[in-house]
């Protein structure tokens, strides 16, 4: 059973409510500011912990930068299970719409 990758987004407005994303102004604030979000992965999955930049804005009253906090782990036995069983019943119905084209073509070019 081969093991995937799951990138896992963390919920980052219900964590740490709606200002969540406000970037501080001064450089010294910002370690502090990551670190509350690396603080929510686990730590055998740090290394691949990410911020992808959505958006930003930057006006005079604050900078807004708009972020997805995401790790990669790797699947459970559950999400195997379920991805391998979603696969094989992919696979299945690409196979029976299969066998209706040929049997329609049949049925098209069988009087000929």
């Amino acid at each position: 059973m081969i093991r995937k990758s799951k990138t896992v987004v963390l919920n980052c407005e219900e964590e740490f409510g709606p200002g969540w994303n406000r970037m501080p102004k001064k450089l010294v604030d910002l370690i502090p500011w990551v670190e509350k979000y690396l603080g929510l992965v686990p730590e055998e999955y740090r290394e691949s912990a990410a911020f992808e930049t959505v958006g930003f804005r930057d006006s005079r009253r604050d900078y807004c930068l708009h972020v997805k906090v995401h790790f990669h782990r790797p699947e459970s036995d559950e999400e195997t299970e379920a991805r391998l069983a979603d696969e094989e019943a992919q696979k299945l119905e690409r196979q029976r719409e299969e066998r209706q084209m040929l049997e329609d073509l049949k049925d098209k070019f069988n009087d000929r």
